[in-house]
């Protein structure tokens, strides 16, 4: 499959990922208080640090081994296990501890029922990572859209006949279900692998640093709510979860596809003796002229966007959001580069990275976030920058990527992107947006059609990147309805 089918396929699976998730959010949001999506959102970062644990990095390896035998299958596969059921018993008998610790039983609760998440997932990451491996996304696509719909169906069935914060848990482990019955359906060869341990010390060389570095990375992003739960407590740890949420929402459309492509597409690039850094130049110019535009919307239209989707009960969570949008700039080039250097055997550098960025992010929330929500929010900014920065220093140093590489895209792109954002700009500063959902819907539109327009058009006068891509885009389209 090629680069471009493999991102269409997964663009598709994110978007319908995100239409059902957006959909879920906006009822969950009016079944749930602040205060059980901050439980919620406390017991689920804890469990998540440790599910980056639950494969010990043989997903990834999977996929970048250069010779891939049924041995070293077969221990990826045993140590999947070993791994993911010692730490399901870990997390079971912490729940009632780390309770205590933020003195609220829901948190336990949680924990306790997202644990069975660690007994299932074994058995479909592994055959996971074959189709990743093999860059069938077509296939990954069926199963993600299965589970996300079993997943957001079960959260508000469940939100719905009064079962509160915990209903979110059971719908992660309904979808997790999913996921692994799907993985045996489309690739039963991948999923009855036989367990061995002949090739550990080759397995362990990778994935231990892989490991290190997901654990580090996961508690980076866990790092608000963990922190925030102790500083400014569950309420304000909710508003924070929902407004980076809200950031999260349209930027999860880009980046998860490209964590999903990247590093198998990379590896073979890697394999096949490829201009890796020639690649990177033209996916990261195509990602920072999207990112900088789709972050500029988000933080200008985030007032009425978050009240017409979670509801007035937000609006707190405003300031918030328009402040971690900022984040989601700095950070947009991350999950490609990581993946290159990945890629390019330089797990290593990974590890390192994601290590001084979790620390950073945990010492800055833990000191700004004691002047309030701003401050913490202004903290967890200045740690991606940091993160950015060292980032592009051992990329500059691999030579994958250069500083120069980065300024140049960084200067061309921002002059479109600031022109597409201006008419959202100014449609916010002079007219005031309406208060029932109707009237807000329209005002949305036309301000995000608006904006969009003149953006497209400014890659179209200036040749800017993505230019190319959406013409191959229209053009393919066009075929197709000439066909039907």
């Amino acid at each position: 499959m090629s680069i471009r089918s493999a991102l269409a396929y997964t663009f598709s699976t994110r978007y319908f990922s995100v239409a059902l998730q957006f959909i879920a959010t906006i009822v969950l949001a009016r079944l749930l208080t602040p205060a059980e999506v901050g439980i919620y959102s406390v017991g689920a970062a804890v469990i998540m640090i440790a599910h980056t644990l639950r494969d010990f990095g043989t997903s990834t390896y999977v996929i970048q081994e250069q010779n891939l035998s049924q041995a070293r299958l077969g221990t990826a596969f045993t140590l999947t296990i070993l791994v993911a059921w010692v730490l399901a018993l870990a997390l079971w008998l912490a729940s009632t501890p780390i309770a205590i610790f933020y003195d609220e039983v829901g948190v336990g609760e949680v924990m306790t029922v997202m644990a069975l998440n660690f007994a299932l997932i074994p058995f479909g990451s592994i055959s996971m990572a074959l189709l990743r491996r093999a860059m069938n996304f077509r296939t990954i696509m069926f199963i993600t859209v299965a589970s996300t719909l079993v997943h957001s169906g079960t959260s508000v069935l469940f939100a719905a006949m009064g079962y509160g914060f915990i209903s979110l848990a059971w719908g992660g482990v309904c979808g997790t279900l999913t996921t692994v019955l799907g993985t045996l359906i489309a690739n039963p060869a991948g999923f009855f692998l036989k367990p061995g341990l002949s090739e550990l010390v080759h397995v362990l060389a990778f994935s231990m640093r892989s490991s290190v570095s997901s654990i580090a990375s996961e508690a980076g992003h866990s790092a608000p709510d963990i922190v925030l739960g102790r500083t400014v407590g569950m309420e304000g740890t909710g508003l924070f979860s929902r407004a980076m949420g809200y950031v999260q929402l349209l930027e999860r459309l880009l980046q998860d596809v490209l964590r999903s492509v990247m590093l198998p597409y990379l590896s073979e690039v890697e394999r096949a003796g490829g201009d890796m850094r020639g690649k990177l130049i033209q996916v990261l110019d195509n990602v920072v002229s999207i990112s900088l535009f789709i972050s500029g919307l988000t933080a200008v239209l985030a007032q009425p966007l978050i009240v017409l989707l979670f509801g007035t009960q937000w609006v707190a969570a405003v300031p918030l959001a328009q402040i971690l949008c900022v984040a989601m700039v700095l950070r947009c080039v991350a999950p490609t580069l990581a993946a290159a250097l990945v890629a390019s055997g330089r797990i290593s550098l990974v590890m390192h990275n994601s290590l001084i960025s979790t620390a950073l992010k945990f010492a800055l929330l833990s000191i700004s976030s004691r002047y309030g929500l701003l401050s913490g929010a202004i903290g967890f900014v200045v740690a991606e920058t940091i993160n950015l920065l060292v980032l592009l220093y051992f990329s500059n140093r691999s030579g994958l990527f250069l500083w120069s590489n980065y300024g140049s895209i960084v200067v061309k792109n921002i002059p479109i992107a600031a022109i597409g954002i201006l008419p959202a700009a100014i449609i916010m500063l002079f007219l005031r947006s309406p208060d029932r959902f109707f009237p807000l819907v329209g005002y949305l539109s036309v301000a995000g059609f608006i904006s969009a327009g003149v953006w497209l058009s400014g890659l179209v006068c200036f040749d800017r990147a993505p230019k190319e891509e959406f013409l191959r885009l229209f053009a393919a389209i066009k075929r197709k309805l000439h066909r039907d």
